[in-house]
C-alpha cells in the first residue's frame, strides 16, 4: 500500500494559528522552524537540572534530561535521514520534502521528555500518590457522591475523568500541555508548533479513563496521552492527520531513538560512576544475548583485552561499546521499519520497533543492567528525598488553595503561597486557560508549577518552606 498521501499530510506546515511570515532568506523547513522556537525557551533549559537516572549528580560527564534529549534528537534525526532516502526512492515521500522527516524527528526527540517532573518517574509517582490520598481525604467531596445540597455546592469537586488526570499524572501527557498551552508567548497557542510535532509527543492517544490499561494488547492504551484541558487539541490533531485514535508513525520512530539512547547511555554512566564495571556488562550480555551474541561478545572481549593490556581505561571501553551497540540497534530499527511499514503507518504495530527487531536482545541485555544501576543506594536515597520534596510541596500548595484567601492580595499565609507560584503559570490560570471547572484549573496550575521545577529548585523550595533551609 502506498502512503504518499499520508506522508504529505504528516509533513505539512499546518498550525493552530497562522505563523508570522518568515524573512525571504529563511531556508528552514517547518520542523526546523519548530526547533528554533523551542531551543531557546525556558522549559528546554530547565531540563539541564532534571534527573535522567542519577538525581542531583554533581559530575559533569553524567547525563541530565537535557543531554539525554539532545542525544535522542540526534539519533532520531539520523534514523529519519536514512528512512527518508528509502521512502523518496519508493515515491512514498516527494523529493521536495527532503529533510522534513529528519527535522520532524529531530524536534520530536528534543521535546519527548519536556513534561517530566523533577526526579523523573519517581517524581511522577509522588504526584500520583499525593492526589490519590488527597481525593480520599475529608477535605474533598467526590462528584459522583455529591448530594444536591446548597451548603455543599461550593465544595471542591471534580468528575471522574478530571480526578483520573491527577491520579495518573504522567510526564508524557504534561509535554503536550507545555507545548500547546503553558509557554505563553502572546496568545493561547503556546509555541504554535506544527500539528505533526504536537502529535509526535502523544505516545498513548487515549484519555486518562480509556488509557492506563498497562500491558494491554493495544499499545496506545498502555498509559494515556492528554488531559481533559487538551482534549480539543487532541481531537483536532487526530482528525486532521487522520490518525484514527492511533499513534502517529513519528511516535514509533521517536520511541525507537529514545530506547537506543537511554538503554546504552544509562549503563555508560553507571560504569563511569563505578556502580557496575565492564565485567558486569560482559556477564549480563553473555547471559541475555541470543541472535547477536557472537558479534557483540567478540567486540566486547576485544575491548576488554585492550583495557587489560593498558590501552584503554574502563570509561573508554564502555563508550566504544555503547557506540558499537547503538549502531547495531539503529541499523535494525531502519530494517524493521521497512518490514513492519504498513503496521507502523496504520498505527497497528502493537509493540515498540526495537522489541520486534533483530536487536531486541541487545535492548533486553541493557535493561537487565539497568535494574542493577537503578537499585544503587545513592540513587535510591536521592529519589526518596526528591519524592518527599514533591509530595510536600503539593501538600503545602493544595492545602493553601482550599482557602478563600488563596488568590487574593494581602498578607495572609494563603495569598503569599499563591504569589510563590510562577507568574507565567498564574497568568495561564487566570487569563488563558478557558476550562470551566475552576477547581480542576487550580489543581492543574499547582501541578504545572511543581512538575515544571528543576530537581534543585524543588528540594530548595521545600526546605525553605519547611524552615529547614533559610
Amino acid at each position: 500500500m502506498n502512503y504518499s498521501k499520508k506522508w504529505q499530510l504528516l509533513l505539512q506546515d499546518i498550525r493552530f494559528r497562522e505563523k508570522t511570515p518568515a524573512i525571504s532568506t529563511d531556508g528552514r523547513n517547518p520542523f526546523e522552524n519548530d526547533y528554533g522556537r523551542l531551543i531557546s525557551s525556558a522549559p528546554i533549559r530547565r531540563l539541564q537540572d532534571k534527573t535522567q537516572v542519577f538525581p542531583l549528580e554533581q559530575s559533569d560527564y553524567i547525563r541530565t534530561r537535557l543531554t539525554h534529549s539532545l542525544e535522542v534528537s540526534y539519533i532520531a534525526s539520523s534514523i529519519g535521514q536514512s528512512i527518508e532516502n528509502i521512502l523518496i526512492k519508493k515515491n512514498e515521500i516527494k523529493p521536495e520534502y527532503k529533510g522534513y522527516l529528519s527535522s520532524l524527528l529531530r524536534v520530536s526527540g528534543l521535546v519527548h521528555d519536556l513534561g517530566n517532573p523533577p526526579f523523573g518517574h519517581f517524581g511522577e509517582e509522588a504526584v500520583k500518590k499525593f492526589f490519590k490520598e488527597y481525593f480520599k481525604s475529608q477535605n474533598y467531596i467526590d462528584y459522583e457522591k455529591l448530594v444536591q445540597n446548597e451548603n455543599k455546592l461550593d465544595a471542591p469537586i471534580l468528575n471522574i475523568a478530571e480526578k483520573a488526570d491527577f491520579e495518573n499524572f504522567d510526564g508524557n501527557v504534561q509535554t503536550l500541555r507545555i507545548l500547546s498551552k503553558l509557554y505563553y508567548f502572546g496568545d493561547e497557542y503556546g509555541y504554535n508548533l506544527t500539528y505533526s510535532t504536537l502529535a509526535s509527543c502523544i505516545k498513548y492517544p487515549s484519555n486518562s479513563l480509556k488509557g492506563n490499561l498497562g500491558k494491554n494488547k493495544h499499545i496506545r492504551k498502555k498509559k494515556f496521552g492528554y488531559f481533559v484541558t487538551e482534549k480539543k487539541i487532541f481531537k483536532t490533531l487526530n482528525k486532521h492527520l487522520k490518525l484514527k485514535n492511533k499513534r502517529s508513525p513519528i511516535v514509533y520512530l521517536m520511541e525507537s531513538a529514545d530506547d537506543i539512547a537511554y538503554s546504552a547511555a544509562d549503563i555508560e554512566d553507571g560504569v563511569k560512576l563505578k556502580i557496575i564495571d565492564i565485567y558486569d556488562v560482559r556477564k549480563i550480555f553473555n547471559e541475555n544475548l541470543s541472535k547477536n551474541k557472537k558479534i557483540v561478545i567478540a567486540e566486547l572481549d576485544e575491548l576488554i583485552q585492550k583495557h587489560e593490556n593498558g590501552d584503554f581505561d574502563e570509561t573508554i571501553v564502555i563508550q566504544k561499546f555503547r557506540i558499537f551497540t547503538q549502531r547495531l540497534m539503529i541499523s535494525n530499527i531502519i530494517e524493521t521499519f521497512q518490514t513492519k511499514y504498513e503496521l507502523i503507518m496504520s498505527g497497528n504495530l502493537e509493540a515498540e520497533i526495537i522489541d520486534v527487531s533483530d536487536a531486541a536482545d541487545i535492548r533486553a541485555a541493557y535493561k537487565h543492567l539497568q535494574y542493577i544501576v537503578f537499585d544503587d543506594k545513592n540513587i535510591v536515597k536521592k529519589e526518596i528525598a526528591g519524592w518527599e520534596a514533591i509530595y510536600g510541596l503539593l501538600k503545602i500548595l493544595v492545602k493553601a488553595s482550599q482557602s478563600a484567601n488563596f488568590k487574593k492580595d494581602g498578607n495572609t499565609y494563603e495569598s503569599r503561597i499563591y504569589k510563590l507560584i510562577s507568574s507565567s503559570h498564574r497568568f495561564v490560570y487566570e487569563k488563558v486557560e478557558k476550562y470551566e471547572n475552576l477547581e480542576y484549573k487550580k489543581l492543574q496550575m499547582i501541578t504545572d508549577f511543581v512538575s515544571g521545577m528543576t530537581d534543585t529548585y524543588a528540594i530548595t523550595l521545600y526546605q525553605e518552606l519547611k524552615g529547614i533551609k533559610l
